[in-house]
Formats: structure tokens, sequence, C-alpha cells
């Protein structure tokens, strides 16, 4: 029998007959999928000054992330990396989308970007932006003062920090 499960991460409604290991929206890890029935929703948080600033880059950085998977995806000849660069724009996306609900703002167009035309600068690329938002998103889940921002910072760490070691696979 299927079930609803919500992530508390996005948010987003995932149909089985028990909770995945990993959000197959955001990637968030499987202890962030409960019951719907349990799901608390979290819209706009009150942000310090500081952890709006924080969510206002790590939004650019997710944005700009998303529209380089893209780049990549169309260029690639090879399906698996394809498939790859899909997912994480998938999931960079998620993010954003997150990250502009606690701040309470619409969410914007990705910005235009260019990528190499081969796989090998792209997984370089990807491996660098993956390594700059782990660093980052550690600062922001440390010094944050709301349990909201600490508890999705921490939630992406753990998904970029899985895209870095993907990378790192395939560069």
């Amino acid at each position: 029998m299927l079930k609803a499960y919500r992530c508390l991460i996005c948010g987003e409604t995932y149909l089985g007959e028990t909770a995945s290991d990993r959000c197959p929206f955001c990637g968030a890890a499987g202890k962030h999928l409960v019951a719907a029935a349990e799901w608390i929703p979290h819209g706009k948080v009150a942000l310090s000054e500081q952890s709006y600033q924080d969510c206002q880059k790590a939004l650019e950085l997710e944005l700009e992330n998303m529209a380089f998977y893209q780049c990549a995806a169309k260029k690639t000849t090879n399906q698996i990396m394809q498939a790859y660069f899909k997912r994480l724009a998938k999931q960079e996306g998620e993010h954003a989308e997150v990250l502009c609900k606690m701040m309470g703002i619409d969410e914007p167009a990705p910005p235009s970007v260019t990528c190499p035309d081969n796989d090998h600068d792209n997984m370089e690329g990807a491996h660098k932006r993956e390594d700059e938002a782990v660093q980052f998103y550690q600062e922001v889940a440390n010094r944050a003062s709301e349990a909201r921002v600490q508890e999705v910072f921490r939630a992406l760490t753990e998904i970029e920090a899985e895209h870095l070691i993907i990378s790192s696979i395939y560069r």
C-alpha cells in the first residue's frame, strides 16, 4: 500500500510503501522524510540580517549551479553524464525554492551561464562549485541563530557533499 511522505527540507511529497533513503526531489537524507500527517509547513522564517545575507548568497549559488548543470546536460553526448547533470540541476532548483520560501521572496530567474564543451571540464567545474557550496553551507549552519536555517543548511551541506563525491568519481 502506498503511503504519502513529505520532506522536512523541501516539503515535496513522495509516495511509496516505505520512506525512501533520500528525498527524490531535493536529495535530503531519508531522515528528513516523514509521514505526510507529521509534516510541519515552514514558510517565511524571521531571519537575522546575517542569515538573510547568507540565504541570498546561497540562493545565488544554487541558481547559478542549476543553470550550469542545465548547460552541461545540453552539451554532453554521454547519457549517464546527461542524467547526472539533469538530476543535479533539478536538485539545485529545489534548493533555490527552499531558500526563497525561508526568505519570503519569489524565486528569481536563473542567470545565463556558459559551460565548457566537454564532460571533463564540466565535471571539474561541478567539483569546484560543490566544494564552494559545502564550505559555505557549513559556515552558515554553524553561525545561524535560527533553528530552521541550521536545519536547512546542515541538510544542504550533506547533499552538496554527496554531489562533491560524485563529481570526484567522474573527474
